[in-house]
Formats: structure tokens, sequence, C-alpha cells
């Protein structure tokens, strides 16, 4: 039954005969046994800097891609990433389990405000600063200040919406009187769907490509290339991206909100 469900590389019947003796006579462990020799060598300090390095230079390599390159074996080299370095697979790419304090102190978030000729208003976010409530209220606020200057004539009417996500700074008490205070029309948004976010499928899919594999000693690096990179966005980039979201909504409401592979097809926007 072992080797129906998991294959070949299932403990075999003598095997898990022992293994179920030494648990029933009160085992818990399933390390191996130590065994009289030269201990193992492989998870060295320069092992592993070697496979941190590797890791840091592509995180799509794989276990078995490690142990091609270093000569270690796979035992060794998936110690090292799960105890040495922390580190888990999400998504074909190895990240840290956690993030650690000064890891997180070092982390970078933007806010980008999106229109249909471009950038209404971007928010550097400084290293340490947590984009909580009371910082995306002073967001909208200069938003809004932002809007009157840049786009006066949806000012004057108010004839414009907000579209973000559910995350909680967003749905924050003091955030939703904002809005229904300046009376801010806002479009709900799906939960778990970054497909119908501009600045997710469009906009940091710009930025990925341009700065994919780079390194930056500073925040005001990064901050400065992220702008070069905006600067060589044109007026049809923008309002490309804006028929998608206009389609790629289209497509959430004909299919009643049920989840949908790829962007299926084109929809005649002028029949809605």
């Amino acid at each position: 039954m072992l080797k129906q469900a998991f294959g070949d590389n299932s403990l075999d019947q003598t095997q898990t005969y022992d293994w179920y003796k030494h648990l029933k006579n009160g085992r818990i462990s399933t390390d191996d046994d130590d065994r009289s020799g030269r201990p193992s060598t492989g998870k060295t300090p320069e092992n592993v800097a070697k496979v941190r390095d590797l890791i840091l230079q592509d995180r799509r390599l794989t276990i078995q891609d490690l142990c091609n390159t270093l000569g270690l074996s796979y035992g060794t080299c998936q110690r090292i990433l799960s105890e040495e370095l922390n580190m888990r697979r999400i998504a074909a790419k190895f990240v840290p389990r956690l993030l650690q304090n000064e890891q997180k102190q070092h982390r970078l978030e933007d806010l980008f405000f999106l229109y249909i000729d471009g950038i209404v208003h971007k928010e550097f976010v400084l290293p340490g600063q947590t984009i909580n409530k009371e910082f995306y209220h002073d967001v909208l606020r200069l938003l809004r200040e932002n809007m009157r200057r840049k786009r006066p004539e949806k000012w004057r009417t108010n004839n414009w919406v907000l579209h973000h996500d559910n995350a909680r700074p967003h749905t924050a008490d003091i955030v939703q009187e904002f809005l229904a205070k300046n009376k801010m029309a806002v479009v709900p948004h799906p939960p778990y769907s970054p497909d119908l976010a501009p600045c997710d499928f469009f906009l940091f899919l710009k930025m990925k490509i341009k700065l994919k594999g780079r390194r930056f000693d500073t925040a005001e690096e990064i901050q400065a290339e992220t702008q070069t990179v905006l600067n060589t966005l044109t007026k049809k980039d923008f309002q490309d991206a804006f028929q998608k979201w206009q389609k790629r909504w289209d497509r959430c409401m004909r299919s009643q909100g049920d989840y949908f592979e790829g962007d299926g097809a084109e929809y005649d926007l002028g029949k809605m």
C-alpha cells in the first residue's frame, strides 16, 4: 500500500516494521542515529556560504542544481537551506522562512496611484515605516491634493473613482470615514484578485523587467532607478493598461466572480 501511495521512494516492508517497532517503544525522532567513523563535513561554514551565494544569484535554483554545482549530497544541501539559511521554496523561489527584524527594516514598499494618462501620486515608503491605517490615511490626503492639481476637471466634478484592494489599512475605520467624508467613490475589489489591479499586472511587471538581477546599496538608489523606469512609460502604456483593466473587470463580471485562467476572450466594451 505504501508503494502504491508514495511510489518507489517509500520504505520497504522490513524498514516499515523496524520503524513501527522503534516508535512503539517510545522513540520520537526520525533522525538517523549517530554512527561511528568520521563525521560528515558537508555542512561546513564554507559550504553554507557557497549555497547562500548561489541562491542570492538565482533563487530559482533547485536543490539538485546546488548538488551538481557544489558536489554535495542532496540531504546536505537540503539541511543547509532549511537549518542554516532558514529558507523554504515559494512559487519556485527560495525565500527566508520568516523575515528577521533587520530584513524587515530594509524592505522597501512603494504606493502608486495611476490614472489613464500616467501616475497621479506615488509614495516611496521609507525603510522601517509600516503602511498602517494612519499612514494610508495621510497618503489619501496627498492623493486628493495631487488630483486637484493634475486633474482639476475631475476634481471640480468629483468624477473619479478610487480602486484599491482589501488590505487592512484600506478597510480601516479611519480610512472609510475619510472616504465617506470626502465623497470618494471606491471600486469594490474581489479578494485574492491581483490580476484586477493595474499596479500588479502592469506597473510592477514593467519595473521588475527593468530592475531584475540588479543590486543596490541604498534605498535612495532603488528610488532613483524606480523613477528612471517610470519616466520611460508613455501615455499610451497607461492607456493600454486601463483598457486591459476594463476587459479584466468585464471578464470577472461575466464569470460572476468565479476564478478563471488567462485573459480569455476579448469583449466589446461599447456594448456594456
